[in-house]
């Protein structure tokens, strides 16, 4: 472990001169504590906050090479310790660091995309809000000095961008304390609004820590999954499709064909003045169809899912069982975003929310949710769906995707946007690819 005695932690504090009462209040969060050697930095000044901000960060990061120091604290004025604090915690979470490359470590952020234990006191972090705690480490300081820095851009985003190596402390030891104004960010001037950001966040890390644990059990329980006993399976599997929407019809029909792990039906969508109401009425029919032929599981369709080039059957089926096996209530194969993911192997993923229908496997426990919901007006299908079961998954790579038919019965959205639905699946696959890629190269 670091030794706390023989290193003081280089701390350089970010205050607007103008800015006294935010002086007195960061001086007064490191009085008594001697693990830091505190120096106040003069901020840069600038019409547009987030760029004084960067300034004032390379700056400090210029002044951190030339005493080649080994890691710096940058701190701005607003940062609070919060309960969870101690000397003690951040040396070691700064020994976790050093045993795994770290570039950057947050000591509290408020907000974050999905993170990833790593060790006892550090999750990886995929995006995320809040540098009020930013520790640095020197390998890093190059890439930041040579980072081109734009007024559209902010600092949380461009750390993202610049490094994988990005860590959080959690519990966090700190948040931002409520002066009822943002120098850097303008939406934080609603007075209570930083300190909602920081408690969800915290919840947000918490529930991910809880889905690690709950499916790293499941993974201790279960055995091998025998691939022999679905060389002959057959997958009900349901594509909802209008009648008159012939070329979708053809559309569907081509991407089964041949392939004899579905057992495919074409089922007329229930047609409704609200496209998505229709949707749902739709994928009511098919589940009711499932509990009649007693289906354990069922593959449901819309007329718009196209295969991918990672499509293959054993990998579908496989994680068709695997997914069972730790009681996911929807499999789905490819979609067009989601809020927070977790890694549960090195071809699925937990998320907490997602959008597009267009491929999901759905399993006999939801079967009865599904049917007792009451679909209002203004719901839609994919959100529902995630709604009403926390146990969800998606394949990774994607082995579906939306094709683009110029129009859409249900989203009215995709009409107006060319080109949305493929972007959207393209930026999804791209940031779940950065997840696994981050989480890998650290077990490497």
């Amino acid at each position: 472990m670091i030794n706390k005695q023989a290193q003081k932690i280089p701390t350089y504090v970010i205050n607007l001169e103008r800015r006294s009462d935010r002086k007195a209040h960061i001086l007064n969060e490191f009085a008594g504590r001697d693990e830091f050697d505190v120096e106040i930095i003069k901020a840069h000044e600038n019409p547009v906050g987030s760029l004084g901000l960067w300034y004032t960060i390379k700056q400090i990061v210029e002044i951190a090479e030339q005493r080649e120091q080994d890691f710096i604290l940058i701190c701005e004025d607003d940062h609070q310790f919060t309960d969870s604090y101690s000397a003690q915690l951040l040396f070691e979470c700064l020994t976790e660091a050093k045993d795994i490359n770290a570039d950057v470590i947050l000591g509290g952020v408020s907000t974050v995309q999905s993170a990833a234990t790593v060790s006892k006191n550090l999750s990886w972090i995929e995006n995320f809000n809040g540098t009020q705690f930013l520790i640095i480490y020197r390998h890093f300081f190059e890439t930041l000095l040579k980072a081109a820095f734009y007024e559209y851009d902010i600092a949380d985003d461009k750390i993202v961008r610049l490094t994988k190596k990005r860590f959080l402390i959690f519990p966090f030891i700190s948040v931002q304390k409520e002066f009822g104004y943002s120098d850097a960010t303008d939406w934080n001037n609603e007075v209570g609004r930083v300190t909602r950001l920081f408690d969800g966040a915290s919840k947000t890390v918490q529930t991910l820590k809880n889905v690690e644990k709950f499916y790293g059990n499941l993974r201790k329980n279960n055995g091998i999954i025998d691939e022999e006993k679905f060389s002959d399976i057959s997958i009900p599997t349901y594509a909802i499709n209008l009648p008159e929407r012939t070329e979708r019809r053809k559309h569907i029909l081509q991407q089964f064909k041949g392939r004899k792990e579905f057992d495919l039906q074409i089922i007329d969508a229930c047609k409704h003045k609200v496209g998505a109401i229709g949707l749902w009425q739709s994928i009511c029919k098919i589940v009711q169809l499932a509990i009649d032929n007693e289906d354990d599981v069922i593959i449901i369709c819309e007329d718009d899912h196209q295969f991918t080039n990672c499509y293959n059957r054993d990998l579908l089926l496989r994680n068709i069982f695997e997914a069972h096996e730790q009681k996911a209530g929807i499999l789905s194969g490819g979609i067009g975003g989601y809020t927070h993911a977790s890694l549960l192997s090195e071809e699925r993923l937990w998320v907490s929310f997602f959008l597009s229908a267009q491929f999901i496997v759905v399993y006999k426990k939801m079967f009865k949710k599904i049917l007792k919901y009451k679909f209002q007006e203004y719901d839609v299908a994919d959100i529902v769906l995630s709604y009403l079961t926390s146990n969800k998954m998606v394949l990774h790579p994607f082995i579906s995707h939306q094709k683009d038919f110029g129009h859409s019965d249900v989203t009215p959205i995709h009409n107006e946007f060319p080109g949305l639905v493929q972007d959207m699946f393209q930026r999804t696959e791209s940031g779940l690819t950065d997840l696994k890629e981050s989480i890998n190269l650290l077990k490497s």
